[in-house]
């Protein structure tokens, strides 16, 4: 009882990370799975075409996943606050403008595609698939920019599942018409985008019932979009930004990189190198994108044990992963090149030598992913935003060209350079941001928060038991009279403190089993926090029915109180009583 456990945050890690999981594995199957169609049912040349285009296709993303992912960001530290309104500002503001945006994206289709493909493709034999390919994709920005954002705000307001099921279905649908459009149809590559987009519409149904919800934390206000409120939504989105951006810049200076000195046969060893990349993301991407959801909400109450917590598990299973990944890919490579319609002795020789060599970038990459999403979550935006910049290109597009003229100039192909290029920018990204953290932040732990909550603080852990809740008042009756809160007060609280957790034992439901309490003392306030996985529950807006119903311990404690605050977040009840 007299110390903090972590059973809570457990169950919620493992509730957000299968959604988690399954969400990065409807999307990026359904991009590997695309390539693989088109390079057999449409030949290599297509397969090089849809990577050329690539670049258009992020670009496209950028409203609704910047303004998505700092957006619910923003909010949900903006929960952990006990701000419901403003997060719900925030929501509509992101809304509006990724709204904007794509529309922008949606006329430029019209006149911007045939001068785009011009660019990517250097006017040679491709120019025509990409500039099919990359009309699509503009026309249909407004439909997955908005379906982006939604999907990033589901799982802030407790809703992970519902993330998860947006993207199972968009891209089930997507491979469907795909099959169909690419078999059937004389469509060509523009069907590849079209179904792409045809899937993301369908998707997008699932979002009705949470929009028509009332329960829900975070909902549509009146439009007040601030200087203030643009400037959280943009920092803490910033690094998700400049991932897009540098990822668009990337593939473009990597298209052209590859075309001028690897030729054709470099672009699909490219396409095969960017895949695996996307297979590492299905399941490591799943694991670590469960950080934003859970740390802003938990960086916003303080709650620096429970970020502790949620960072060395996720660290945990990815690591797990990665080893089981590098092994499968590395002794299986033959067989996954052959998958993308790769007949080619030598060619398959190639791709399998680079492959294996740049399996060995998986752990540094974890570790990179790892600090964008975490250090973005907990306000340090600048950091994961240069843990960005030199993965996507300060260093990957200059190893890549070094690499290749020096294999090339030893009298090599400069596939390898290539190939190492991968391990070398993932490598130095580690080692570049290590030394900035060391620099910017000395002493300061990896994850730059206090080890535990600062100030006087005592945090203990309960059964949802009776037995237990009988030594509530006690343990917080001791804490406030040994640091000088007058035992009036003392005793007021602890009395309110065992009647809320009596409700939450009585009214919780088969699946409370443990309740956090939390007490701490910030200047002139002493604040009571409850957390529990019992239904959900808002005690301030309780009032009294009859006998029956009645629940004495909120009255009390909203006698108590000068404050009683609730949020349902990350799918527990949060209830502050501040004196």
């Amino acid at each position: 009882m007299h110390e903090r456990n972590h059973e809570l945050l457990d169950v919620k890690i493992r509730q957000y990370m299968l959604p988690a999981i399954m969400m990065k594995l409807a999307l990026q199957l359904g991009n590997i799975v695309d390539t693989i169609l088109v390079g057999n049912l449409l030949g290599t040349e297509a397969m090089s075409a849809v990577t050329l285009s690539l670049p258009v296709l992020s670009f496209i993303q950028i409203p609704g996943y910047f303004l998505g992912n700092g957006g619910a960001i923003a909010a949900g530290i903006l929960l952990g606050k006990r701000k419901k309104k403003e997060a719900g500002q925030v929501f509509t503001a992101s809304f509006i403008l990724a709204m904007i945006f794509s529309v922008i994206f949606f006329v430029a289709s019209f006149i911007a595609s045939a001068p785009i493909a011009g660019l990517l493709s250097g006017g040679g034999v491709l120019a025509d698939d990409v500039e099919s390919y990359v009309f699509v994709c503009l026309a249909g920005a407004p439909v997955l920019g908005i379906g982006l954002l939604m999907s990033s705000f589901f799982a802030n307001d407790s809703h992970p599942q519902l993330a998860s099921l947006y993207f199972i279905i968009s891209n089930s649908v997507n491979l469907i018409f795909d099959y169909i459009f690419l078999k059937y149809t004389s469509l060509g590559v523009k069907g590849a985008a079209l179904s792409t987009m045809l899937g993301f519409a369908v998707g997008f149904v699932v979002a009705v019932p949470y929009i028509r919800s009332r329960k829900r934390m975070i909902s549509f206000t009146a439009p007040h979009i601030t200087m203030e409120m643009i400037k959280s939504i943009v920092t803490t989105g910033m690094p998700y930004f400049t991932y897009l951006i540098t990822t668009m810049i990337k593939m473009l200076l990597m298209n052209g990189i590859i075309l001028s000195f690897l030729g054709e046969p470099g672009m699909a060893v490219f396409t095969v190198c960017n895949n695996t990349e996307l297979i590492l993301a299905m399941f490591i991407g799943g694991v670590i994108s469960v950080i934003p959801n859970i740390a802003g909400i938990l960086y916003g109450e303080k709650d620096y044990y429970g970020i502790n917590v949620l960072c060395k598990k996720v660290l945990t299973y990815g690591a797990v992963l990665t080893a089981v990944l590098m092994v499968v890919v590395f002794i299986f490579t033959g067989a996954f090149v052959r998958l993308f319609g790769i007949n080619d002795t030598e060619l398959s020789a190639i791709m399998v030598m680079v492959l294996r060599v740049y399996v060995f970038s998986m752990p540094f990459n974890l570790l990179n992913y790892f600090g964008m999403q975490y250090y973005g979550s907990v306000q340090k935006s600048g950091l994961a935003t240069l843990i960005t910049t030199l993965e996507n290109g300060v260093f990957l597009i200059p190893v890549t060209l070094v690499g290749i003229l020096l294999g090339q100039s030893a009298g090599g192909d400069g596939f390898g350079g290539l190939a190492l290029a991968f391990v070398m920018s993932e490598l130095l990204t580690v080692t570049a941001s290590f030394i900035y953290r060391r620099i910017k932040y000395p002493g300061e732990s990896m994850l730059l928060i206090p080890d535990k909550n600062p100030g006087l603080c005592h945090d203990f852990t309960i059964h949802a038991d009776m037995s237990e809740v009988a030594k509530v008042p006690q343990e917080v009756s001791d804490f406030c009279i040994s640091n000088n809160i007058e035992k009036s007060k003392a005793n007021l609280l602890a009395v309110a403190a065992e009647e809320m957790a009596a409700n939450i034992v009585k009214h919780g439901g088969k699946q409370s089993d443990w309740i956090d309490i939390c007490l701490t003392i910030e200047e002139d306030r002493l604040m009571l926090r409850l957390r529990d996985n019992g239904v959900p529950f808002d005690p301030t807006t309780y009032e009294y029915d009859d006998e029956e119903y009645s629940i004495h311990g909120i009255e009390l404690a909203k006698k108590v109180a000068k404050d009683i605050s609730y949020i349902r977040a990350i799918d527990l009840n949060n209830t502050i009583i501040t004196v």
